[in-house]
């Protein structure tokens, strides 16, 4: 048993990252953080989601422009063909963020002839949407009432029994999909979101290191001991970071052989950022530990000095 998404007519198709029209064969090409947009839209239809989680979920931390996610949010509904003052089917929630309405969703599920004869556990394990509607109720066909001059007895009770069997294997089937959806949704509901958890550093006072959890790089991330990479340096940056009275963040997670940093640099009255991808930074501390040295001096010269 398988699910597609249909919005609007429009078919996602994940594997070649386009929307697919079910009635012209239409195809829209999407762009990898329009696709990662509309998914995570998807995953939670019928719920707002704020800006900060949607970078969160999509951009994972990344910095980004502040026209990237409405510019993202336009390009669906555009594609979607979403008329962009109604806002039928992604609209924009005043101060929370945006929904995904989730009676545009249709999941069109595919069903063999053989999986009349799957288990619980089977069905149980589809994925549905997490806010997919209840199904409706069987529909029970009475026949129509005759006068008795009219009436005919049938001739058979074989096709009666057969309907009958059907509709019962039909109303199974719908009570164990609406009890998967219901599963799915509860777990969605309770699963944690991906966030940044803070890393404990001995002897520095003005810096936190914070590590972002709760995603696909978790392993990769978790493989990166930063207090032993960067644990003296940060100590010794601690001093001038005092000095200047600016407080300093750092974020970061990991992929394969790669290191992404933003450094956030803070006081009462100025603010720097610096993103940075490190390659082999685990293989190569050393070259880690200078060029923050370097790069974290460079913005501290830039900040304005703030008066007492």
């Amino acid at each position: 048993m398988t699910s597609d998404c249909i919005i609007n007519n429009w078919l996602l198709d994940i594997a070649s990252a386009s929307l697919i029209h079910q009635e012209s064969g239409e195809q829209r090409r999407l762009g990898e953080y329009q696709l990662k947009l509309l998914v995570v839209l998807i995953q939670h239809a019928g719920q707002i989601l704020s800006r900060e989680e949607l970078n969160q979920l999509v951009w994972e931390r990344r910095v980004i422009g502040s026209n990237s996610l409405p510019n993202a949010i336009h390009a669906l509904r555009v594609a979607l063909e979403d008329d962009g003052k109604q806002q039928l089917i992604i609209k924009t929630v005043p101060k929370k963020g945006y929904i995904l309405e989730a009676e545009f969703c249709q999941f069109q599920r595919r069903i063999n002839e053989d999986d009349e004869e799957e288990s619980d556990a089977q069905l149980l394990s589809f994925t549905p949407p997490p806010m997919a509607a209840a199904p409706a109720e069987p529909v029970v066909i009475d026949e129509p009432s005759r006068s008795p001059a009219a009436s005919v007895p049938p001739l058979t009770a074989g096709p009666v029994a057969k309907s009958r069997n059907h509709w019962k294997v039909l109303f199974s089937l719908t009570l164990v999909i609406f009890l998967a959806v219901a599963v799915m949704v509860l777990r969605s509901v309770n699963q944690a979101k991906p966030h940044f958890a803070p890393v404990a550093i001995e002897g520095a006072s003005q810096i936190r290191l914070l590590r972002l959890a709760n995603t696909p790089r978790d392993t990769s991330t978790n493989e990166v001991d930063m207090p032993a990479l960067l644990g003296s340096t940060l100590r010794q940056l601690n001093a001038p970071l005092q000095q200047r009275n600016v407080r300093m963040d750092i974020y970061y997670s990991a992929t394969a052989n790669v290191l992404n940093l933003t450094l956030n640099l803070s006081s009462s009255c100025a603010h720097e950022q610096l993103v940075m991808t490190v390659f082999n930074a685990v293989e190569k501390p050393q070259v880690l530990r200078e060029l923050v040295i370097e790069e974290m001096g460079r913005k501290l010269n830039e900040m304005a000095t703030c008066n007492a």
